[in-house]
């Protein structure tokens, strides 16, 4: 699935000044907390907001965690201070004296200088996604990886379509060998199959040769049944992991009554409740009451 740019990064920005605006102490995060505000019995509160294009690599969106490298804060500081001396100036003295703060000011005042930064972000991400599917094509399919090579210096636009192309191709191959690697060879053996009946329909309505299109179509009928076998591997898997997925899903739901229930206990609650009471004159961050 193909990702607007110009989207995410919008919505990347917004993560980042989320997360300059609501910062939390180290004392914060490993606090240890009851957590009755999120039904599938995660902790919540005190983490990090998380950034990062897609990555089928791992589980979920599989983000990497955005944080300010104190090197790009000089040169987000550098690019406010040629656009708006003052307001670099003010937030200058303010990373010294309240670095938290600090975080959250520099969150809304340099909302150019962080756009900058994500799309050099993106680029590099981009770039490096590029590569990492190169070298698995060279592997894998060397002979289509060096065709693609041989484009780049003659036609740039025709191997940027055809990169293009080959992502989608392969790209369900490469993206399955991480997750489940028995899938990926069903899918190798499909993609050879599906290549092969192409290649047999195109030589049957060329042939003139009765005898030679007899072979070819008894090879063909060949072809399909060995596809079809596949397809059906393909959907057993599928409901195998769906079985998978439900028995986690069971899993969730049970732990979720299970601390549900818990946390009706009159006890836990008169606890929690003074926990909060404190909490709240002495402005410590506690329990995600919101």
């Amino acid at each position: 699935m193909q990702i607007n740019p110009r989207i995410f990064l919008a919505l990347a920005l917004a993560v980042i000044i989320a997360g300059a605006a609501l910062p939390c102490s180290a004392q914060d995060r490993n606090r240890p907390e009851p957590n009755i505000g999120t039904p599938d019995g995660r902790r919540g509160g005190g983490e990090r907001p998380e950034f990062g294009p897609p990555d089928r690599t791992s589980r979920g969106p599989g983000r990497e965690r955005f944080t300010l490298t104190d090197e790009e804060i000089d040169r987000i500081m550098q690019g406010l201070k040629q656009r708006d001396p003052k307001k670099a100036k003010e937030l200058g003295e303010l990373r010294t004296k309240d670095p938290e703060k600090f975080k959250a000011e520099l969150g809304r005042s340099a909302h150019d200088e962080l756009a900058k930064l994500m799309e050099e972000r993106m680029e590099k991400w981009r770039q490096q996604r590029r590569t990492e599917f190169l070298d698995w094509l060279e592997k894998n399919y060397s002979r289509e990886a060096r065709g693609l090579a041989n484009l780049k210096e003659r036609d740039p636009n025709l191997y940027d379509k055809k990169l293009g192309s080959m992502r989608e191709k392969y790209g369900p191959i490469r993206d399955a060998e991480r997750r489940n690697p028995q899938l990926a060879e069903v899918l190798k053996e499909d993609l050879r199959l599906k290549d092969r009946e192409e290649e047999l329909v195109a030589k049957i309505k060329a042939s003139t040769n009765q005898k030679e299109k007899e072979k070819l179509d008894a090879e063909l009928d060949e072809v399909v049944a060995d596809r079809y076998d596949l397809i059906l591997r393909r959907k057993q898997i599928a409901y195998e992991q769906l079985l998978k997925q439900l028995e986690e899903m069971q899993n969730r739901i049970k732990d979720s009554h299970a601390e549900m229930l818990k946390y009706q206990d009159s006890k836990i609650k008169s606890e929690n409740v003074k926990q909060r009471k404190k909490d709240l004159l002495e402005g410590n961050k506690g329990f995600p009451w919101n």
